[in-house]
């Protein structure tokens, strides 16, 4: 089988859709798939990581146009030239990975469908929304936006052109057939609601490399972190860490008001960009260890920390959730988005209410002041890691909606 993999960037870093795609691109190939992994910006020399086609200066000059009417990508001509780009004409199937980031027009949808299977898969609600990637309580995406409360929510807009985008999609997908994959059965449910619900839905979690993301010898990581080894280790970690969404307001919120017993010996450990802000105004020790791209070192930050703390307002499945629970540590988090599926309170960690943060340091320290019930919920973590997030469980569910894809095209 050929698999051509369609995102904006190649390679094993950047935001969480950039290093699930390119993990599972690599992953295809180890099981044998003859995978090609096509993008806007290649971060890897590798002959199986290709350039999608160029876009020219019309494309650019489009581009302008289109912004300031708040109609973001549909100026990308170049993916009108898909079906003469060689990958494309040898795959056997084609997956789209995500829809937005001046890489591909979904206008070209239907032209795609008409000449391979194609599989979309969800990073986020961009597919199914007028505009915005986390519409948070806005449902104006199932009946056809406009009149869009987060205009600025990424990615932003610069007019209300919401409902416009929306009939656009909606009558791209009506003209096309494929299947869609999430990685979370809450999005899977939010597909369904949505214009892309006379498509198949397959859930499909994502996965981690459980061999680099593994329980470690807690008090060698605090060493080579710069930790002290009788603190208590909070992880706050995100790319950015100044993101409202991740809710690093909500996080300091619960942080000040945590007991002073508790607070004297806790120690918040900052992994990701933008954290100084964060750093000042927290009323505790502070270890801010920026961002960290290489793996081993990230793996050694997850398994020297007690809990790893999830203020998010909103979450497809955090993938720096899934690496800190594969390392055994548990986590207290927002009952946000897909988060529960795997923050399970009484097994794997704390589920707070949304947006209360003083649900969310209730839960800090439940976790914080009782070491036997932190290591009880660290195996489970593990355990269900190892039980729905490996790679091969990541690979093989790829590679069967993609014989269902195929299969579909053969009986028309």
């Amino acid at each position: 089988m050929k698999a051509l993999l369609i995102h904006q960037r190649g390679g094993p870093h950047g935001s969480g859709g950039v290093i699930s795609t390119y993990g599972l691109h690599c992953g295809l190939r180890q099981a044998g798939i003859d995978s090609i992994l096509a993008c806007r910006m290649r971060d890897v020399q590798r002959d199986d990581v290709v350039e999608l086609p160029r876009a020219d200066r019309r494309e650019r000059w489009l581009g302008r146009l289109t912004w300031r009417l708040g109609l973001n990508d549909i100026h990308c001509l170049s993916t009108f030239k898909l079906p003469r780009f060689q990958p494309f004409l040898e795959a056997d199937v084609v997956n789209i990975h995500g829809w937005h980031s001046n890489f591909f027009s979904y206008l070209a949808l239907p032209k795609l469908a008409r000449a391979k299977p194609i599989v979309t898969s969800l990073h986020d609600l961009w597919n199914l929304t007028g505009h915005c990637a986390t519409p948070l309580d806005c449902q104006r995406w199932k009946t056809g936006c406009g009149r869009c409360p987060y205009l600025k929510v990424h990615p932003p807009v610069r007019r209300d052109a919401t409902r416009i985008a929306w009939k656009l999609k909606n009558r791209a997908c009506r003209r096309s057939d494929m299947i869609v994959t999430a990685p979370s059965r809450w999005l899977a449910r939010l597909a369904e609601e949505s214009m892309l619900g006379r498509f198949p839905i397959r859930c499909i979690p994502n996965a981690v490399d459980i061999e680099v993301y593994k329980p470690r010898d807690r008090r060698a990581c605090r060493a080579e972190a710069g930790l002290p080894d009788d603190a208590h280790v909070v992880l706050f970690a995100a790319a950015a860490l100044n993101n409202p969404l991740k809710g690093p307001d909500l996080l300091l919120e619960a942080i000040r008001n945590l007991p002073p017993d508790v607070k004297s010996k806790t120690v918040l450990l900052l992994l990701g960009d933008q954290g100084q802000a964060i750093a000042d105004a927290a009323d505790m020790p502070v270890v801010d260890a920026g961002f960290v791209g290489r793996e081993e070192r990230k793996a050694c930050c997850y398994a020297a920390a007690d809990v790893l703390v999830l203020p998010t307002r909103a979450d497809v499945q955090a993938r720096v959730l899934l690496e800190a629970m594969a390392c055994g540590t548990p986590c207290v988090a927002f009952d946000v988005g897909g988060v529960g599926e795997a923050v399970i309170t009484g097994r794997t960690g704390y589920l707070a209410k949304a947006e209360d943060a003083g649900d969310l340091r209730d839960g800090l320290v439940a976790l914080l002041t009782d070491p036997a019930r932190r290591a009880e919920y660290g195996a489970r973590c593990r355990r269900l890691v190892l039980d729905n997030h490996t790679m091969k469980h990541h690979v093989d569910g790829f590679i069967e909606v993609y014989r269902e894809a195929i299969d579909r095209r053969k009986a028309g």
